[in-house]
């Protein structure tokens, strides 16, 4: 007599399918936005850091659409998602006219943040609270680095620009990665329900005294656009008390110590934004293409500058007039979500480091689509977060 198997006895294919989108949502999409967020103050060199996106996050993501290909429908919910892949589909195109030699490569890395959007966006509709444990856990492994930094740079003695450490080896570097950090824990602080959370405040305090050593000016005027975000979207009293701070600390500098903010001057810029508009201007419409070759040389140096130090020049220098509109209206809809849902607490921290890191990039940087770096924490992991912030509070009504 044959007996037939019961249904329950064997796991089905749907279920084994259930269970790996479960594992990877769950377990492997979490570490992979802690790597990436974190993954510079740890990894102790940039291109592991890259492989930890591609492993992490990146594969992971490949195969739950793989496994459920609807659910790159997620990504259509957030008007910040489309109207990037809108700019990401025109700079690709324009790939074709800057005779660019690694046009394969360079068509990367589009795809490579269209990724991050899709796996924050999972991850986000199905555990929302993970996308918060791991800010959280890559915000304590900041604090605890810039105390390790900072006690060891004084040790050395505390003479000259801090130059940090590992994938962080420069001052540029260090602000960029830190001032991410030192915004998302003014969020924090601001948006902690408790009068005081010390711990918020000793921790923007030690990123913050990290960016003061590296003498660098532009993530401190960044970190003043963040204060007057959360004084307009908070509009509560310790809000109003970290913009009384600034405006102390601001004119105790000009008073006691003016060679912090002046010693340096302008280190030039003007000089490389005339000659980055000068070649803009060439190309005004349709820009010079992605990839595209960019040279500045001034008359002071040795040696030409690589980048315009600016986002939004880079981005006009590349895609032209149309390439920049695209580009503005994607922090354009970034900032009307970010408003219409300021309410909610997530959604106001996420915004916070949206505009810190628009503020840092209009003296710093030319990288605006690059494999996984320290400019993805001052343009799309601050994005890619906010669009799910705002899908989760659209949905929460």
């Amino acid at each position: 007599m044959i007996v037939e198997e019961s249904p329950r006895a064997k796991t089905t294919l749907s279920e084994w399918r259930e269970k790996l989108e479960n594992f990877l949502v769950e377990r492997v999409l979490p570490v992979g936005l802690f790597a990436l967020v974190s993954g510079l103050l740890w990894i102790g060199d940039h291109g592991y850091y890259s492989k930890l996106f591609y492993w992490l996050m990146a594969l992971p993501t490949i195969v739950l659409v793989a496994l459920r290909p609807a659910c790159v429908g997620v990504v259509l919910r957030s008007p910040i998602a489309v109207t990037y892949l809108a700019f990401a589909v025109y700079i690709s195109i324009s790939v074709t006219w800057s005779a660019a030699s690694d046009a394969p490569d360079l068509l990367k890395r589009p795809l490579f943040v269209a990724v991050l959007f899709l796996a924050i966006l999972r991850l986000a509709r199905e555990r929302f609270e993970l996308v918060i444990d791991s800010m959280k856990w890559s915000a304590m492994v900041a604090a605890v680095a810039a105390l390790v930094t900072l006690t060891l740079y004084l040790q050395a003695g505390g003479a000259g620009r801090l130059t940090g450490y590992g994938a962080v080896h420069n001052p540029l570097l260090v602000s960029h990665v830190f001032g991410f950090f030192a915004a998302l824990w003014l969020a924090f602080y601001v948006t902690d329900p408790r009068p005081f959370h010390w711990l918020s405040l000793v921790s923007m305090g030690l990123c913050s005294a990290l960016i003061v050593a590296t003498g660098s000016r532009t993530p401190l005027v960044a970190l003043v656009a963040a204060v007057g975000w959360l004084a307009i979207a908070a509009r509560n009293r310790k809000s109003a008390a970290l913009v009384a701070t600034f405006v102390l600390l601001g004119v105790l500098t000009v008073v006691v110590a003016p060679d912090l903010i002046t010693q340096r001057g302008l280190s030039y810029r003007n000089e490389i934004w005339a000659g980055t508009l000068a070649q803009i201007s060439e190309k005004p419409w349709f820009g010079h293409g992605y990839g595209s070759s960019f040279s500045i040389q001034l008359a002071d140096f040795s040696y030409p500058f690589s980048d315009p130090h600016n986002l939004l020049l880079s981005v006009l220098y590349s895609g032209g007039a149309v390439g920049f509109l695209l580009w503005v209206g994607m922090y354009a809809v970034a900032f009307v979500s970010g408003w219409r849902f300021r309410s909610d607490k997530w959604v106001k921290i996420a915004a916070t480091t949206v505009v810190y890191g628009l503020a840092a990039g209009m003296t710093e940087g030319g990288s605006f689509l690059s494999r996984p770096k320290e400019h993805w924490l001052l343009i799309w992991v601050p994005l890619a977060l906010l669009s799910a912030a705002t899908v989760k509070a659209r949905a929460d009504g």
